[in-house]
């Protein structure tokens, strides 16, 4: 198996695009501690801020190492809540999600993410293994452990 680069702050190079300004919608917003402290009390694994992928209106968060055995290469973005609708535009490229709620997304380094949107304003980005929009045991178990503190954006 061929090791790709480095995904970090190229993988999801939107966050760079972001700025100021959009709607608020009516929800619970995450504020960064919560969603750090949240995954770690139902995972056992701390958050740290990736400040490559950051921007004043999105916040990064991955462990470290950022590959974990458990879930894989990802990341949960803290959006400002005043940017919601736009910033989900962004991070979705505009794009329908499949039938699971995944809007596949390209990635700087020739693969594909698999970003899922949560209430209200937070993102997971995660990383397909191959340049195939697949998904395995580890998104799964991702997808769960998010869900146990947000629940998923119907849109």
């Amino acid at each position: 198996m061929t090791k790709r680069a480095p995904r970090g702050a190229a993988a999801l190079g939107v966050a760079a695009l972001v700025l100021p300004g959009g709607a608020a919608a009516r929800g619970h917003d995450f504020a960064v501690e919560e969603v750090r402290a949240a995954f770690h009390a139902h995972t056992g694994l701390r958050l740290v801020r990736f400040a490559a992928a950051s921007t004043p209106a999105v916040t990064s968060l991955r462990t470290r190492p950022h590959e974990t055995r458990r879930f894989g290469e990802f990341q949960l973005f803290v959006l400002r809540p005043s940017g919601v609708p736009r910033l989900q535009h962004v991070f979705t490229h505009g794009k329908m999600a499949d039938p699971r709620g995944i809007y596949w997304v390209p990635d700087q380094a020739g693969g594909w993410i698999a970003v899922t949107l949560y209430d209200r304003n937070l993102v997971v980005a995660w990383f397909a293994p191959s340049p195939s929009k697949r998904v395995d045991e580890r998104w799964l178990r991702l997808q769960k452990a998010v869900a146990t503190f947000a629940p998923r954006t119907r849109r």
